[in-house]
């Protein structure tokens, strides 16, 4: 990569590992000692690999040596050379702040959803997403209060994180 400051990140290993899942990062099984995010272009998806140390339960990511698998960064488009450095700074300020904020639908406007009643067996309807008209208007206030794609990947995160 072209612009290589500010790329050390160090703290505790499970806020840093959580932030680094919340940004749509994964360890690598290949390369073993990298945490990787695809990053898709008309062209193809281009694989960026940061490496990383974990002692006595601190991690250590080296973004001054991050790479992209399989490709000279100098045949790596700007686009996406750019699309990783904002992952890592979004990884970054997340890191930073203290203070990690996993997404939660009620955060928008601080009203949380009402309880659910309790019903018997017999009586719930099973295999169904709402039980009564109550019930639906509070599953539409919830989808209403959720963020969309685009709000997620503003904020650094991802909508819905691969599967392996």
């Amino acid at each position: 990569m072209k612009t290589k400051h500010l790329m050390l990140i160090s703290g505790p290993a499970l806020s840093i590992k959580e932030a680094l899942s919340q940004a749509g990062f994964f360890p690598d099984y290949v390369h073993r000692s990298t945490y990787r995010v695809e990053l898709d272009s008309a062209a193809g998806i281009y694989i960026f690999q940061v490496p990383y140390e974990e002692t006595d339960g601190v991690l250590a990511l080296y973004g001054e040596m991050a790479f992209f698998d399989g490709i000279a960064d100098s045949d790596v488009p700007e686009k996406i050379i750019g699309d990783a450095m904002d992952r890592w700074l979004a990884l970054r300020a997340r890191i930073e702040s203290g203070k990690p904020r996993p997404y939660s639908p009620e955060r928008g406007d601080r009203k949380p959803s009402s309880p659910l009643r309790s019903r018997p067996v017999e009586t719930a309807m099973n295999g169904s997403m709402v039980q009564d008209f109550a019930d639906l208007r509070r599953l539409g206030r919830e989808m209403d209060r959720m963020k969309t794609e685009q709000e997620l990947n503003e904020e650094g995160l991802v909508s819905d994180p691969s599967q392996h």
